[in-house]
């Protein structure tokens, strides 16, 4: 068995501390050393993960004992990081989204595969045990042919003036940008791609800048329709339902469980509507943070591919991005998965 893959965590906040705690729980992975700019949050967060707390970003990326980073930081310095890490040929393994623009995604993807080095983007939750349910009742064809999917997730929090989170020039598209986007995936995991968006944003009920409630009416080209929806001020939502000709799917999370995903499988119910009635659909809970990370070292060891890698990651940004530029031009934009964006489907604004 070849040793563990050392990293590097950067950015100790309540994510960074469930990924730290992950790490303990994988056998490929041990953590060497962590940095975030608040010395006193760093150092304790050191002593209570048993590593080294790097004085400086780069003193944390430069050390020659680690391989890989974990990069659990604000979306829009996802780029300038993984860029700085590829450049000394480190692993990057960087929380969802993979950043805020496309043009920073893209970026990141180019520095790390002219490196050499992985790319790995945290779209966790497709790995849940119910999620993959899902996906295989798809393959059986058990819900006919798909025509709908309605998905929600939704998070109260305290976006305060000094939050991040809290503003559109760091969080553009706000609670779709940072909740909405695991569903943009996930339902892409699902259905295939997204090729239509068309996007609505509301500050309604958050004393901050940013918008607390989002909108986007996807297009597959399946010719399915979805409807994606957030919001920052409802209480915690988690939800996707799937209508097909012969079934309807619909997954429930009790979200009071968050942020522990390793326990979201167990407080889940699948179940699907038949012409005959309701049936309760049985599936393996997983831990999805732990599934990640070894994959990431294995990655690193050369032995796998990322299941979520540049390609998944910017098809999510795009649907986030394609309904934030809707939301602007009063149109329904287009996505172009082979390209650098997207561009207005119709000349026309949306009735």
């Amino acid at each position: 068995m070849s040793a563990p893959v050392g990293v590097t965590l950067i950015g100790t906040g309540a994510w960074g501390r469930r990924l730290a705690a992950a790490v303990r729980r994988t056998a490929g992975l041990r953590l060497v050393c962590c940095f975030s700019r608040d010395e006193s949050r760093r150092l304790v967060f050191a002593q209570e993960f048993g590593c080294a707390a790097a004085p400086s970003f780069d003193a944390a990326i430069d050390r020659g004992d680690i391989e890989g980073v974990l990069l659990v930081t604000p979306n829009y310095v996802h780029g300038e990081q993984a860029v700085a890490c590829a450049a000394r040929r480190k692993h990057v393994f960087v929380e969802k989204p993979i950043a805020d623009a496309l043009s920073d995604g893209q970026a990141m993807a180019a520095a790390c595969q002219a490196a050499g080095v992985t790319l790995m983007v945290g779209h966790g939750l497709r790995r849940l045990g119910a999620a993959r349910r899902v996906r295989q009742l798809l393959e059986e064809g058990t819900l006919g042919t798909l025509v709908l999917a309605e998905a929600n997730f939704s998070l109260p929090g305290t976006l305060t003036p000094d939050t991040w989170r809290a503003y559109r020039r760091t969080c553009p598209g706000g609670p779709l940008m940072q909740l909405g986007v695991h569903h943009a995936d996930t339902l892409q995991y699902w259905l295939g791609p997204v090729t239509r968006v068309q996007g609505s944003f509301a500050r309604l009920a958050t004393p901050a800048e940013i918008d607390d409630v989002a909108v986007a009416g996807l297009d597959f080209a399946s010719g399915a329709r979805g409807v994606l929806t957030s919001s920052y001020v409802s209480p915690q939502t988690y939800f996707l339902r799937l209508y097909g000709t012969t079934a309807v799917l619909e997954y429930r999370t009790d979200m009071s469980v968050w942020p522990a995903a390793e326990k979201m499988d167990g407080a889940t119910t699948l179940s699907l509507l038949l012409r005959t009635g309701p049936v309760m659909v049985e599936f393996e809970p997983r831990d999805v943070l732990v599934e990640e990370l070894e994959e990431f070292a294995r990655c690193v060891r050369g032995g796998a591919k990322p299941e979520t890698g540049a390609a998944e990651a910017l098809a999510a940004l795009r649907v986030v991005r394609g309904a934030i530029e809707s939301h602007e031009r009063g149109a329904v934009v287009t996505l172009e998965p082979a390209g650098s964006g997207s561009s207005i489907l119709f000349g026309e604004a949306i009735s």
